[in-house]
C-alpha cells in the first residue's frame, strides 16, 4: 500500500512539474528574404492564388495577399521557412496537374517551373538568385497580362 501511494505521489509530482516542449517560434525573416518575397513571391501569389486566398475569398481560411497572412497560414500552416519538404503549400503546388488537390486548381493556369523553383527557394530560406528571379518575374507578368486579357473578353454581367 505504501509503495503504491509512494509511486502514485511520485508520478503525480512528475506530471505536475512536466512542461511539454513548445515548438520553436519561427525565426523572423531577414531583410533580404522580405525583399525576395515582395519582388518575386507576392506577385506570384497575386497572379495565381489571391483570387481564392485573399480578402474577398479565404478558401481553407488561408490568405496569401500579405506576408503576415501568408506566414500565419490557414486551417493548416502554409509553410515554415527552412522546411520546404514539410510545406503544405509546396506539396500542393508541386502535385501532378491531374491530382485533386493541386494548386492552383486544374481550371487555372499552373505556376511555371521557374515560379515553383523560386517559391521553393524562398520557403527553403534560400536567397532567390537573379538567374531564377528574372524568369519567374517574367512568367508572373505574362500570367497577369493573360488574366487581364481574359477578363476583358469575359461577358459582362447584366445589372
Amino acid at each position: 500500500m505504501r509503495i503504491s501511494l509512494l509511486l502514485f505521489s511520485s508520478a503525480a509530482l512528475v506530471a505536475a512539474t512536466y512542461t511539454p516542449k513548445k515548438p520553436e517560434p519561427a525565426k523572423p525573416l531577414t531583410a533580404a528574404q522580405k525583399a525576395d518575397y515582395a519582388k518575386v513571391i507576392q506577385p506570384i501569389f497575386d497572379a495565381h492564388c489571391v483570387s481564392c486566398h485573399g480578402p474577398k475569398k479565404e478558401k481553407g481560411k488561408l490568405r496569401l495577399d500579405t506576408l503576415e497572412a501568408t506566414l500565419k497560414g490557414g486551417k493548416n500552416p502554409t509553410f515554415v521557412i527552412g522546411k520546404p519538404d514539410s510545406s503544405m503549400l509546396l506539396s500542393r503546388v508541386f502535385l501532378d496537374r491531374t491530382a485533386g488537390d493541386v494548386m492552383p486548381p486544374k481550371a487555372e493556369k499552373p505556376l511555371t517551373e521557374k515560379q515553383k523553383e523560386a517559391l521553393y527557394a524562398f520557403v527553403g530560406g534560400q536567397p532567390i538568385a537573379d538567374e531564377l528571379a528574372k524568369p519567374a518575374i517574367a512568367d508572373t507578368k505574362a500570367a497577369a497580362a493573360a488574366a487581364k486579357d481574359a477578363s476583358k473578353d469575359a461577358p459582362k454581367a447584366k445589372k
